[in-house]
């Protein structure tokens, strides 16, 4: 079933921009698919409607990775949405993946997203409408104990 959400590009905390050319060669180990993604950080987006995120197309389990601002190294799993980006709303449409960190609480909100691209995206600021669209239903569900080290889960 496809679906389409609207949604409003929103400022994030800057952690990604700092931390994917880190994190995407690691976790492109085991998903090759996002190696492109690390030199563009991550796009955040408000939704005009919930989604719920605890089903996707690709979990990674647990890997150890040393975040840029941080003294310590974490151990956290990540899970990956495959969508069509779409910004501004009626523009141009990218192949992209949400992204949800086991560590991040933008993870377990269903109104926002965190969004990587392999491709430069110029048509991105904040407050620009957008949309988001899955043309199936993610069917893999998040391993029970996603989120559980961090105190955040999604039952």
């Amino acid at each position: 079933m496809a679906v389409k959400i609207t949604g409003t590009v929103i400022r994030g905390e800057g952690n990604a921009a700092r931390n994917n050319p880190v994190l995407i060669p690691l976790l492109a180990t085991h998903f090759p698919e996002i190696a492109n993604s690390s030199q563009f950080g991550t796009i955040n987006v408000r939704l005009d409607q919930p989604l719920n995120k605890s089903r996707a197309d690709i979990w990674i389990g647990k890997i150890i990775w040393q975040p840029v601002q941080r003294a310590e190294r974490r151990l956290e799993a990540f899970g990956f949405v495959k969508i069509k980006f779409e910004c501004p709303l009626n523009g141009p449409r990218y192949d992209c993946w949400i992204i949800l960190p086991e560590g991040s609480t933008i993870t377990y909100r269903d109104d926002e997203v965190e969004i990587i691209a392999d491709v430069f995206i110029d048509t991105v600021a904040y407050g620009v409408a957008c949309a988001i669209d899955m043309d199936h239903t993610p069917t893999v569900a998040a391993p029970l104990s996603f989120g559980v080290i961090y105190g955040m889960s999604f039952r």
